[in-house]
């Protein structure tokens, strides 16, 4: 089964009501006939309705940055993945480096939300990567090996369609210079054989993406490489001639402006 490639714009801590609507008003139109990308706009909680609204009858989806891993209960300030479904967002953000780094997020609580996540029906995109340190120290295989294995044991393997794995390399995030296509290329294979390792019966393997400084500049080299199925993109995602540039590059089209 070949899948489409796919294009994910996190938003992260961004934007208000007024700069969303133009962005989304733009982004629509302008990508209304892009047919063989997946296209997801993950905007912060507050907007997640605004969003969700503004595309509906359209060819983009919405994502949510972070989910909790429970489906209701005592846990103040949480989302659950049945309120996501509720107001029309289909997926959700898991495991990016900045809520491991800053919130302090584990293996084993990022399982958790992918568990729950899929068997809810939505499709998520487990993030993973690593650090200076653990790439100067020879320890990136080891790392990914780690998040890779904890953040999806026990996933049925029917519900890996519903599944994206996002390679980010953590020193790269927002440096403004993407990693070298050697080092994207070496690691996305890696992630693909230790899919392949993990669930040899499966005929539909999760997509992988890239994250990290994905520009203008760099979207060609790095969407051409083997098992690179798309990009995850941060502050390019909030310029809608970039980030429109970027799908339209990704789904290999021509975009003529409307008169």
């Amino acid at each position: 089964m070949i899948n489409k490639k796919i294009v994910f714009a996190n938003w992260k801590m961004n934007l208000d009501a007024d700069s969303i609507s133009t962005l989304v008003s733009d982004v629509s139109n302008k990508l209304k006939r892009v047919e063989n990308v997946d296209i997801i706009l993950a905007p912060p909680f507050p907007y997640i309705i605004k969003v969700t609204d503004m595309t509906k009858n359209t060819n983009i989806h919405v994502s949510s940055q972070n989910v909790f891993f429970e489906e209701s209960g005592a846990f103040t300030g949480e989302v659950s993945p049945l309120m996501l479904t509720d107001v029309g967002c289909s997926w959700p953000i898991i495991g990016h480096s900045e809520r491991r780094q800053h919130l302090l997020e584990t293996n084993e609580m990022i399982n958790k939300k992918v568990l729950l996540c899929t068997s809810n029906n939505l499709n998520v995109i487990l993030c993973l990567g690593e650090t200076f340190d653990e790439r100067r120290q020879n320890k990136t295989f080891q790392r990914i090996s780690d998040q890779l294995t904890r953040g999806l044991r026990e996933v049925n393997q029917k519900m890996l369609g519903k599944i994206v794995i996002g390679y980010e390399p953590i020193w790269v995030i927002g440096s403004g210079e993407a990693a070298r296509v050697e080092d994207i290329q070496e690691v996305h294979n890696f992630i693909y054989n230790q899919l392949r390792s993990m669930f040899p019966d499966s005929e539909n393997l999760p997509r992988i993406v890239y994250g990290g400084s994905v520009n203008q500049t760099n979207i060609k080299p790095i969407v051409s490489l083997e098992n690179v199925d798309g990009v995850l993109i941060g502050n390019a995602s909030l310029d809608c001639e970039i980030f429109c540039d970027i799908v339209l590059t990704v789904g290999c089209l021509l975009y003529t402006s409307p008169s």
